[in-house]
């Protein structure tokens, strides 16, 4: 009991910092970003972002997810091998900068200004969230809560200054908001590495045990499943913009919703990064590994509902305030692309249990299956239906993969999936479509509408999961990590 309220203690810090400055980051920074250089700008940026996203498993091949694995689970074998992970990360850093750019030459890429700055925040962030990787395998969650936030903090001061005072620091565009990534990347980058150097952590290289096959094929199933969910997140954003006659429009409107899924997605990535060491660790446990689990998922599967039932019935006021102008086809793509947050909650939890608990294997076929539906379905409606189709086909495969993931993580890892609780999350979403539909009948204010949403959300979080997520309130203020 006492590891579960250490763990939801420091995921509470995890989340409250994340929920004051990466909607900062979002609403503030980027939103305003798209809005300043235009939608068909921001789309070619989008694109290139999610082309170099796909691609970036061949900066780690799954090492830093293997490596944090075995040492939450203590494995004498990986605790001085950090220097011998880093130089092995070093070489996959120049396959990737090779592959990245031999790819956007045969597929015919015009901005290469945009292509260099991401491929190089893409490494600096892979080192990153090595770097944090390690932190977070020692259980030192709450130096990793305030490390999750450091980059964001710096990129919103400083291009919040070229937004909002453009007569003294001068305008924004899209190459200055690259450079700033980057350097604050980078910056975040050293503070944690200095961090593990205070802590003890050597990076000390190793020749005897550099290469060791054993290792690589066990790494290797990290790697194809960073690959396949880069494929089945980001790749219906460039298919988009290469394969539809407008693409980087439609690319823009596509991003603009998806901004919003990604913010609200961040909070299932959080919880997973925390999840994966801590059932590494507890999960001969059953019952308390149980508990923190079904805790994680009532969090996240109702917060999922809210958000999409809440972007399907006010999306107009969500467009018209965040993007200061009325579109049909936005509002729509905004609709149906939010609801697949559900599918991305459950692969956050029942995917890393899966991985946690050695069943990487079975969870790679299942995302194969959820890529190949992904693609095929973008590839059939992306030409008609456009940013809608990419809409669509993120719905149906999360889902499937999703659901598939949860069921195998309860007939092999003996995972609780609770049966009564998911009609609890049924009529929940019941009631939520019921009160907004209503509000829109009563010409409810929006934001009256929002403190509604909130409030039903919060009865049902106890109703479903009191007991845990009471102890985690409780230990908030109370525990303190070492």
């Amino acid at each position: 009991m006492k590891g579960s309220s250490r763990f939801f203690s420091s995921l509470g810090l995890l989340i409250v910092l994340n929920a004051v400055i990466k909607p900062v980051w979002i609403f503030g920074i980027d939103r305003a970003v798209q809005n300043t250089v235009g939608v068909a700008e921001y789309g070619a940026y989008f694109s290139l972002f999610n082309f170099s996203v796909v691609l970036s498993f061949l900066l780690d091949w799954g090492y830093t997810n293997f490596y944090n694995r075995q040492l939450a689970a203590k494995e004498k074998d990986f605790i001085d091998r950090a220097g011998n992970y880093l130089y092995i990360k070093f070489i996959f850093t120049l396959s990737y900068i090779v592959v990245v750019f031999s790819a956007g030459w045969l597929v015919g890429i015009s901005r290469w200004d945009i292509l260099f700055s991401v491929v190089f925040i893409q490494v600096l962030q892979s080192l990153f969230l090595f770097f944090r990787g390690i932190i977070t395998a020692h259980q030192w969650f709450r130096t990793d809560a305030w490390l999750s936030v450091l980059d964001k903090t710096l990129m919103t001061l400083l291009c919040g200054s070229l937004l909002y005072f453009p007569s003294v620091f001068g305008d924004i565009t899209i190459g200055r908001f690259l450079q700033i990534q980057v350097f604050c990347t980078l910056f975040a980058s050293l503070v944690s590495w200095f961090i593990l150097i205070n802590k003890g952590i050597q990076f000390i290289f190793y020749k005897r045990v550099f290469i060791q096959k054993q290792i690589f094929y066990q790494a290797l199933p990290f790697g194809i499943i960073i690959l396949l969910m880069s494929i089945h997140y980001r790749l219906d954003g460039f298919l988009l913009e290469r394969i539809h006659v407008n693409g980087d429009h439609e690319a823009g409107i596509y991003a603009s919703a998806y901004r919003l899924l990604d913010a609200a997605n961040m909070i299932g990535a959080l919880v997973a990064m925390f999840l994966l060491p801590y059932v590494a660790r507890h999960w001969s446990d059953k019952e308390n590994y149980s508990n923190v689990v079904l805790g994680a998922r009532h969090f996240l599967i109702l917060f999922s509902i809210a958000v999409g039932v809440t972007a399907f019935f006010i999306a107009p006021w969500i467009q018209k305030t965040l993007y200061h102008y009325d579109s049909i086809e936005a509002i729509e793509v905004m609709r149906w692309c939010l609801p697949a947050l559900i599918g991305y909650s459950l692969v956050h939890v029942y995917g890393t249990v899966l991985t946690a608990t050695g069943n990487i294997v079975p969870f790679c076929y299942i995302t194969l299956n959820a890529v190949v539906i992904n693609v095929v379905l973008n590839l059939m409606l992306i030409p008609s239906l456009g940013a809608l189709g990419c809409c669509y086909a993120a719905l149906i495969s999360q889902f499937f993969c999703g659901v598939l993931s949860m069921f195998y993580a309860w007939k092999k890892s003996m995972a609780s999936i609770h049966f009564r609780s998911i009609f609890a999350y049924i009529f929940t979403a019941a009631l939520l479509s019921g009160f907004l539909y209503w509000c829109s009948k009563m010409s409810v204010e929006p934001l009256l509408q929002l403190l509604g949403v909130a409030a039903i959300s919060l009865v049902a979080l106890f109703a479903t999961g009191a007991k845990e997520w009471l102890l985690w309130l409780g230990s908030f203020r109370n525990s303190e990590l070492k």
